[in-house]
């Protein structure tokens, strides 16, 4: 037989070159890990702050995402469902306006909200009623439906005390002075008022003017001086220039000239008291063709 020898050289090879790539790499892993761990003893707040800042980001926009999914899904539905409802014949046909005069119709509708195939049922009737009473020309708004298809407003508007014209347009003004709404023509009955900054004090004046209501009879309109003080101008050609302070007494005085000398049947032009405890008067300046047709 023959015998066979063990190679220990070999085997010692080969052992030793297993075990030399483990402890290589072993050492390698044990670098990196201790770096890893130094920079995490270092920096562990920051990583903390940056992992949760990525979560709430994170959080964040699926949140978003969810909302606005939710949001375009009931968009849908209700788009869906109004067009339902209009194709089943309860889509708005008319609609029944009354009790206004002031109000713009094209601000009226724009406030009701109008559109294509507006379902009945799904017509907002308070949110349209406030955006109604928003408008400054009304005080109150009522909006009925009536099926299966008609809207009846039945609006209440605010009540306007005297016309103030400024910058050539007429505005319709209430007992605050307030705007109402433009007018394209005076309102019978209803005072004028003329200059900038007139309608802040036009509730005071009308207010003082009703004591004397002989004053007011051909009164044309107030205008407003400077912002300081008022001249009456009446429709038989009399101007009436009142001083700034002790206005009332004023018109107490103007009052009793008219009771005791016929003051406004005599041909004046200007009547100026702005000048206490003086009257100065302008008469009206004719021709003598014009003075024998008034004889």
């Amino acid at each position: 037989m023959q015998q066979i020898k063990r190679d220990r050289t070999g085997k010692a090879i080969a052992m030793a070159q297993p075990l030399g790539a483990d402890l290589i790499f072993r050492r390698a892993t044990h670098v990196v890990v201790a770096r890893w761990r130094n920079l995490w003893v270092l920096h562990k707040r920051l990583a903390v702050r940056l992992i949760a800042l990525l979560l709430v980001a994170g959080i964040g926009a699926a949140g978003l995402y969810s909302r606005n999914h939710l949001a375009n899904y009931w968009s849908d539905v209700s788009g869906g469902t109004s067009a339902l409802f209009a194709q089943a014949g309860l889509s708005v046909a008319e609609l029944s306006l009354s009790g206004y005069a002031l109000t713009n119709e094209e601000l009226l509708f724009e406030a009701v909200g109008l559109e294509a195939n507006l379902s009945l049922v799904n017509f907002d009737a308070d949110a349209a009623r406030l955006r109604l009473e928003a408008l400054p020309s009304i005080e109150t708004a009522t909006i009925r439906k009536i099926y299966p298809n008609s809207l009846i407003v039945d609006l209440t508007e605010k009540k306007p005390v005297a016309i103030w014209i400024v910058d050539g347009v007429n505005f319709a003004i209430d007992q605050n002075g307030n705007r109402i709404a433009p007018i394209e023509t005076p309102i019978e009955g209803l005072p004028m008022f003329i200059g900038d900054g007139a309608a802040d004090d036009v509730p005071a004046f009308i207010t003082m003017l009703n004591k004397f209501p002989a004053l007011t009879e051909g009164l044309l309109a107030s205008s407003r001086i400077g912002d300081r003080r008022w001249d009456l101008i009446y429709d038989f050609g009399l101007r009436i220039m009142l001083p700034e302070t002790g206005v009332e007494q004023a018109l107490t005085q103007i009052a009793q000239l008219e009771t005791e000398q016929q003051l406004f049947a005599r041909d004046i032009e200007v009547l100026d008291m702005r000048i206490a405890d003086y009257l100065a008067v302008r008469v009206v300046d004719r021709t003598p063709v014009e003075e024998e047709i008034a004889q």
